[in-house]
């Protein structure tokens, strides 16, 4: 299963290149740190963490850039690095270029290329209903808790 985190929300790109944030250049300024984090780790879980961390901080994410980088094992500088470079622009156009024209919120779920019926809120469910193959543990799990629901 690939899992693909596009850390762009709501923002708008404007002919010139320059992006607004829905909520601000806080807003952009974290969707940055996110994707030089996905950019410069690319193992997704190592970039998760970071994203995970920073997410939870929300609002004060910003402050704490340097100790989700440490949690996630990643160097604060490699990070700085990107961010302080033309790459960190870049990487705002291909997440701009990733993110659907017609999402009307966030997160804006695609499983398989199809919009979540759910939003995401019953993500486990569709994925594991458009695995194909092996499915994952946490699928049989899914069908274990439904089928006791259900005889209880």
């Amino acid at each position: 299963m690939n899992l693909t985190l596009v850390p762009y929300g709501n923002a708008k790109t404007n002919v010139l290149g320059t992006v607004t944030c829905q909520h601000g250049e806080q807003e952009c300024e974290g969707n940055r740190w996110e994707q030089c984090a996905i950019a410069k780790y690319p193992q997704q879980s190592q970039y998760f963490e970071f994203y995970y961390c920073m997410e939870k901080f929300a609002d004060k994410m910003l402050d704490n850039v340097q100790n989700c980088a440490k949690q996630a094992n990643m160097e604060y500088s490699t990070l700085e690095s990107c961010f302080n470079s033309n790459e960190s622009k870049e990487l705002q156009k291909a997440a701009a270029a990733m993110t659907p024209k017609d999402h009307q919120y966030v997160p804006w779920v695609l499983v398989n290329g199809k919009k979540s019926p759910s939003d995401g809120d019953d993500i486990l469910k569709e994925v594991c209903e458009a695995y194909e193959g092996e499915p994952p543990k946490a699928c049989a799990n899914l069908k274990a808790n439904k089928a006791r629901c259900y005889t209880e």
